[in-house]
């Protein structure tokens, strides 16, 4: 009855461990570590594609704005630019 001890099946489990993970190492091209990278890679792709085509929709607002001369849209490009008042400008603070 010793092959029935927890021991003994504790050792095996560690012992295909320790072969699976030889194994992939070597052999595999996807294993644990490749999957989280992946994972991390992904996310900060998709982030990054997000904030890419939201900075592409600006650039076009502010294109077509200042083809078509809109006044509104001009000066908020300038407050873009000098985002601290001008002379004579009044600014009111909302809570």
């Amino acid at each position: 009855m010793k092959l029935l001890k927890l021991n003994t099946f504790l050792n095996l489990f560690f012992i295909f461990m320790i072969f699976y993970l030889i194994h992939h190492s070597l052999n595999g091209n996807y294993n644990i570590q490749n999957y989280l990278i992946s994972k991390f890679e992904k996310k900060m792709f998709e982030d990054f594609n997000y904030r890419l085509k939201n900075e592409i929709i600006s650039v076009n607002n502010d294109i077509y704005a200042l083809f078509y001369g809109m006044k509104d849209m001009e000066d908020e490009i300038m407050k873009r630019q000098y985002p601290f008042p001008v002379d004579g400008e009044i600014l009111i603070k909302l809570d």
